[in-house]
């Protein structure tokens, strides 16, 4: 009785710490995107600052990395988390929109550090869940998903509210606020659960946490590939949603406002799948079941939008990704990371989703960059851009996703596997069970 009340308990403190973080990230997103989206300014720079924030991840996560080693996950966590709160609330004063430096320093800002936050609070997730039995755990964190979404549909609720009486810089002012808060909530949560990460010997250490070293087994790879091919897929949704937005021509004020009620709309639908559709897909299909879930729903809306080059067919296939992404597909890739040894997770976590990335979104943006500069030679929207190819090299990225994590087998610990052998002569998995060796091969028929 006493373990359920502290598995609820930490269940509840991390779905309201994530629910807030995302909160913060909704509203100042909100702000950030109704100022530098007012005029047609923005939507070109948009390449260059996708080019600009994928050449930044490296750097900042190998200082996050660094500071993790230096001083340890717990330390860097709540670092990060200041330091967001800091630049935001320092910068959002001085910003106004239109084509000037300190505004696309925030715009690229807010997604490279709060992508750094993000996975630092998934890390504290999987941390804390590293040794619960894997359907408690996929339990708990399809909760704490629950409660990131609940708190996305909040921040855009309050973005939407605030946004017919305030500036929209006050926005990103608002969300530094509110990191603070997660920031006391954060300090609480390490105060009152132990790290379950097992300190390896010094020498041990060393030789394990490179970025290479951890990336050299075939699933942190895997995981890699997955991460690479969408959030290129991804991008492109971006674009083409963020260039309708564009031609609408709605002001300051109503860009945020239509913003907000993109964002409401959109952490709805995925609070109504998290909550009725991800625990049963999880049971049913499994780990990489449930990650095949999105890249099979965008091929049929990228298929949609190829055959119909309509707003309303792109704008479909935009809630369709973020719905599906920050739902089904966000708390079961989370968990995806728990095999991976403790040791090597941090590293593997950051080099997946705060690296790969953000290479894959500079790579595909450089080639809307050129494509751009064929498009508008003068640098002036005069008309509504037809993003036809898009669609297309959608479906074939998603097609590509879709293969690679096909492919996904959870690996099992050497340690485990070594010690179980020597015990008896049948392995069973430490986590994951309907995904070991044996069941694998098992159940390739029916797969």
């Amino acid at each position: 009785m006493i373990e359920n009340r502290e598995a609820r308990l930490q269940t509840l403190l991390l779905a309201l710490t994530l629910g807030l973080a995302t909160a913060a990230f909704i509203i100042a997103k909100t702000g950030r995107d109704a100022l530098f989206f007012q005029g047609s300014g923005g939507l070109l720079q948009l390449p260059l600052v996708y080019i600009n924030i994928g050449a930044a991840s490296l750097p900042l996560a190998l200082i996050f990395v660094k500071a993790m080693k230096t001083w340890g996950a717990r330390p860097a966590r709540v670092g990060v988390l200041l330091l967001a709160a800091a630049v935001m609330a320092a910068a959002a004063p001085f910003l106004e929109p239109g084509d000037n430096i300190p505004l696309l320093a925030i715009f690229m800002f807010i997604p490279a550090i709060f992508g750094l936050l993000f996975a630092s609070l998934w890390l504290l997730a999987t941390d804390i869940f590293e040794k619960t039995e894997k359907r408690e755990a996929a339990r708990a964190f399809s909760k704490i998903g629950a409660g990131t979404l609940a708190g996305g549909m909040l921040g855009g609720l309050v973005a939407k509210g605030l946004a017919s009486h305030l500036d929209a810089k006050w926005l990103i002012f608002l969300g530094a606020t509110v990191i603070l808060g997660v920031t006391a909530l954060i300090l609480y949560i390490h105060r009152r659960f132990p790290t379950n990460v097992v300190t390896k010997k010094d020498h041990d250490k060393e030789k394990r946490t490179g970025f290479l070293t951890a990336l050299s087994n075939k699933y942190s790879l895997t995981l890699l590939f997955i991460s690479m091919t969408g959030a290129l897929a991804g991008l492109l949704i971006d674009f083409q949603f963020y260039a309708a937005a564009v031609s609408a021509n709605m002001g300051s004020k109503g860009n945020a406002s239509f913003f907000a009620n993109f964002y409401i709309l959109l952490n709805f639908m995925s609070l109504l799948l998290q909550l009725f559709a991800t625990p049963k897909i999880q049971d049913r299909a499994g780990l990489r079941g449930g990650l095949m879930v999105l890249p099979l729903a965008l091929i049929g809306g990228a298929t949609f939008a190829t055959a119909a080059a309509t707003a309303l067919s792109r704008s479909v296939l935009r809630v369709t990704e973020g719905g599906l992404r920050s739902s089904v597909h966000r708390s079961i890739w989370e968990q995806a990371f728990i095999p991976v040894d403790s040791a090597e997770r941090s590293v593997v976590k950051i080099a997946v989703d705060g690296i790969g990335a953000r290479i894959a979104e500079a790579i595909g943006a450089v080639a809307i960059l050129f494509w751009l500069k064929q498009a508008v030679p003068e640098g002036m929207i005069s008309t509504t851009l037809d993003t036809g190819w898009m669609a297309w090299a959608t479906l074939v990225t998603v097609a590509v996703w879709l293969l690679i994590t096909q492919k996904l087998r959870v690996q099992v610990k050497k340690e485990t596997v070594d010690i179980k052998r020597a015990a008896a002569p049948d392995i069973e998995c430490e986590r994951f069970p309907d995904q070991c060796p044996c069941t694998t091969e098992l159940g390739k028929g029916i797969a």
